[in-house]
């Protein structure tokens, strides 16, 4: 692989001027050089928000690392993420994400292509008999197996069932997460919510089918991401998910007062797309050791004596803010920091060796790194957690639909409805249709409601 290649120019300290009038920026900083360019360039020419791409280069380095490493504090951890990044609609959410993916989607085409014809090989096999392959000189085929590293929609089972066979680990990539959360246990009941719970926490996956081809994972590893729009972001909490630790679990990209931007007439120099495959390559070609069960035995970063200092201060801040945080909520949110900081300290230390520095221990840098990023999700986290806990059904509607509703007396007759609507261009169809629904009006007598909000 190629070294990363120097610049043409640099970004940094423009952007970093223009990030300082920001109350949340995210710190780009806690990057190596090249990988600041990457991300200032891609927002300069393709206008994508710099808290999606650096919040996709942590997932995109994540699935890229795997199993491979792990950290070593009173724990060993993975860095395994799960990672939502919310906006409005028309935002440009999606295609930070799947610039950041591409040098990983392009190793699964290439392995996709190779199981083809493996595939083809092995069943022109199988059709022959044993006398035949005999006679060529064909060995018992075996059926082979798809590797690959990312997948998107996909049953609970068939996702396992692909995991167990890439050990090294996967990325679950989710463009609209609404209709993820919806399909949760649309396929069994078996609680796939404490499931997803489960594989954040590293505990092994254990799935035992009729047919007797049962499933175990003794270390899972399976990162996150996905899309979410603003208005809607209150999907991630129903259904108790915002009471069972799901959404604890959840780093939240949310950056504020983002705007539509103008398309650019400046093409990205493509030196930014090499030096980030270069990156990314670098860490997917880590190879762990390999276990007589066939299971990944991951290269173990200790901290430095330094680095563990620095760290420990913080855990003792953060310890104190869930003891003082008296909305219990918010205070289980904290707590899962200082797992977060952990797994974000690896890949950034990571992130420094694919860019040309050590690996050996995770250092003052990365550490430091680590505690800007948390607190930057610190932030965010307890924006989406206002969002979840003051959201109306209201917020939903559209905003003349809204200042009806707001318009309305208390009780309401039908007619009365229809004349007022007219004000706000709204059709008396429209609100035969409203009135009738429960979540805003409760019917007291015929043609007679009352507000529920």
């Amino acid at each position: 692989m190629n070294d990363v290649l120097t610049e043409p120019e640099t970004f940094i300290k423009g952007m970093q001027n223009l990030q300082a009038s920001e109350t949340n920026p995210f710190p780009c900083d806690v990057f190596p050089e090249p990988i600041q360019d990457i991300i200032y360039a891609t927002n300069e020419s393709l206008k994508f928000p710099i808290d999606y791409v650096g919040a996709s280069i942590l997932y995109a380095a994540s699935v890229a690392i795997g199993n491979t490493c792990k950290s070593n504090k009173l724990w060993i951890e993975n860095c395994v993420l799960f990672m939502a990044l919310i906006g409005r609609a028309g935002i440009t959410k999606s295609h930070p994400l799947e610039f950041v993916l591409n040098p990983i989607n392009k190793k699964d085409d290439i392995s996709f292509l190779e199981y083809e014809n493996k595939l083809k090989e092995y069943e022109k096999a199988i059709s022959l008999s044993k006398n035949e392959r005999e006679s060529q000189g064909i060995d018992e085929p075996e059926k082979p197996i798809l590797n690959k590293y990312l997948v998107s929609d996909t049953t609970p089972e068939a996702l396992y069932s692909v995991h167990s066979f890439n050990k090294r680990g996967l990325g679950v990539y989710v463009d609209e997460m609404s209709g993820w959360f919806k399909n949760f246990n649309r396929y069994n009941s078996s609680g796939e919510q404490e499931q997803w719970n489960s594989i954040w926490s590293g505990k092994s996956i254990n799935i035992d089918r009729k047919n007797g081809n049962s499933i175990r994972i003794s270390k899972p590893f399976i990162s996150v991401c996905g899309t979410i729009q603003t208005s809607i972001i209150d999907d991630m909490a129903k259904n108790n998910r915002g009471l069972n630790g799901f959404t604890d679990r959840f780093l939240f990209v949310m950056p504020e007062g983002l705007k539509k931007e103008a398309w650019s007439n400046k093409k990205l120099d493509p030196i930014y797309s090499n030096n980030w495959e270069n990156i990314i390559t670098k860490l997917l070609d880590i190879k762990p050791n390999i276990d007589n069960e066939g299971n990944p035995t991951p290269n173990i970063l200790d901290f430095s004596n330094e680095a563990n200092e620095i760290l420990m201060e913080w855990q003792s801040n953060n310890t104190n803010l869930c003891n003082e945080t008296e909305d219990q909520m918010l205070a289980g949110i904290y707590s899962k920091f200082d797992i977060h900081i952990l797994r974000i300290s690896l890949i950034l230390q990571l992130l420094q060796y694919a860019c040309g520095e050590d690996i050996s221990e995770i250092n003052i840098k990365a550490i430091q790194g680590a505690i800007k990023l948390t607190e930057y999700f610190k932030t965010t986290a307890k924006n989406v957690y206002d969002i979840i806990s003051n959201s109306s059904p209201l917020d939903k509607l559209p905003s003349n639909k809204k200042q009806f509703y707001e318009a309305l007396p208390e009780v309401v007759k039908t007619g009365e409805a229809i004349e007022l609507a007219i004000q706000f261009n709204i059709r008396s169809r429209t609100v035969n249709n409203f009135i009738k629904n429960k979540t805003f009006f409760y019917k007291i007598d015929y043609g007679k409601y009352e507000k529920v909000l």
